[in-house]
């Protein structure tokens, strides 16, 4: 189906001043968009209702496959079998249906750089029979990279080695070391394989750190683990040594559930993001807790402006099994230019002396507001203007009373970072808690709202 050219009345003539470049560039791109919105519309409703009203029914009796040379036949037949496993014919709507499937799970192995799918008569010439034939481009076996990452307040160099699909049946073998400013050193190596016909990963790794604390607490932090994961379940065993407070080990299992619908991880437009993380830790080891936090947030489009309205929730709990409090390295903290704006980074709830402690106890919500410049409606750049609110306390009856803040400023993206130059005021703030006014400048990806 082409695309057929509109006649000429159907969007009125508007004459633009020569020198309203922007105002022009806008107006094409809004016309534009409007018409291939309009021909997917049309093409869509077409395609359903060829589908829905087509009762005719037929049987897929053959999968070919190319360009998979380097993947084993057997790990790949037990992700074609429930295709062929159907033995009554189908309405094609149905089997178009199994076919994105079938392209979802082949896209998750991450094997390949491309996938194409094309259902054919079978070349026998049996009546109402089809095959799918399948061709792939398979992602090289040996990956190496070296970048300077830049987020969440830290700039790091970071080089990454990675072998991919060693023996053909999806296994990954990936090791990464990081110089950083924050984190001044950092290494993991991890090992993936497919199991369950594809439809998880065994995932193992042994991971160290050397972190600098010393910007909110008189310490520096040793990190040495191993982790063992299934899915979204894990198991993790970690020692943990914090300079003048002695090792402490902890062993723990851990599950995350998570939903994303976010069209864009730093600058949503529309969507939704739910994370539940829920912790016990008293396996072996000091560390006997049990933990669990949610991080939220929702975007959208004010109207049919460009303006974007985000809220973001976040709370967290934490309870010690063993008396006292939660060992250092494992409690909540708050504040910094990605979390509670205007506050200093982690500077929020208990602290003694110059040392903020963390928290087992925390919330904090933000509304941010992003709009275009005014004028400028094609920049880059956006105006930003939030309102923050957080608190972290060890005991429920001090839940209340946050720290708030609200500014204004500017936020753009800069290779899926999310920076932000703002320029606010804490309006309200608790005894203790770092606030700071006048520029606050954010880099991450993860921000409260």
């Amino acid at each position: 189906m082409a695309l057929q050219p509109s006649s000429s009345n159907e969007y009125p003539q508007i004459a633009f001043d020569e020198s309203d470049v922007d105002n022009q560039l806008v107006w094409h791109q809004s016309r534009l968009q409007d018409r291939l919105e309009s021909h997917q519309r049309r093409s869509t409703h077409q395609l359903n209702r060829l589908l829905v009203n087509d009762e005719t029914t037929y049987k897929l009796s053959a999968i070919r496959l190319s360009g998979a040379s380097l993947t084993r036949p057997d790990f790949l037949r037990p992700i074609f079998a429930p295709l062929l496993s159907t033995k009554e014919p189908q309405k094609l709507a149905d089997i178009l249906l199994a076919t994105d499937q079938l392209y979802s799970r082949l896209a998750d192995l991450d094997l390949f750089s491309s996938i194409k799918l094309d259902l054919h008569p079978m070349s026998d010439g049996k009546k109402n029979e089809l095959e799918l034939r399948m061709a792939v481009s398979e992602r090289g076996r040996f990956f190496l990279k070296t970048s300077t990452d830049v987020g969440s307040g830290e700039g790091a160099l970071t080089g990454l080695a990675r072998g991919r699909n060693l023996l053909g049946g999806g296994e990954l073998l990936e090791g990464s070391l990081s110089l950083g400013s924050r984190t001044r050193a950092s290494y993991q190596v991890r090992g993936e394989v497919p199991i369950l016909g594809a439809g998880a990963k065994f995932e193992i790794a042994g991971f160290g750190a050397e972190r600098d604390l010393s910007a909110f607490a008189s310490c520096n932090e040793s990190i040495r683990g191993m982790v063992a994961k299934i899915k979204v379940d894990c198991i993790e065993v970690c020692i943990r040594e914090i300079s003048e407070a002695g090792l402490n080990l902890k062993s723990s299992i851990a599950h995350t559930w998570a939903l994303d619908t976010r069209d864009h991880i730093a600058f949503p437009t529309q969507g939704y993001s739910f994370r539940l993380l829920q912790e016990y830790a008293g396996l072996g080891g000091k560390a006997n807790y049990l933990k669990s936090s949610i991080d939220s947030s929702i975007s959208h489009r004010l109207f049919s402006s460009n303006a974007i309205l985000s809220l973001g929730l976040q709370a967290g709990w934490m309870h010690s099994l063993g008396g006292g409090l939660v060992p250092f390295s494992d409690r909540f903290r708050l504040g910094g230019p990605t979390s509670v704006r205007m506050f200093n980074l982690n500077t929020l709830g208990p602290k003694d002396g110059n040392d903020y402690l963390g928290g087992q106890i925390f919330w904090a919500g933000g509304l941010s507001l992003l709009a275009p410049v005014p004028g400028k409606p094609t920049w880059p750049l956006r105006m930003h203007g939030f309102v923050n609110a957080g608190r972290l306390t060890n005991t429920w009856s001090d839940v209340g009373g946050p720290s708030i803040s609200v500014g204004l400023g500017l936020a753009g993206q800069l290779q899926g970072v999310r920076v932000e130059a703002n320029v606010g005021v804490p309006v309200s703030v608790r005894e203790g808690d770092g606030s700071r006014r006048g520029l606050h400048v954010g880099l991450g990806i993860a921000y409260l709202s």
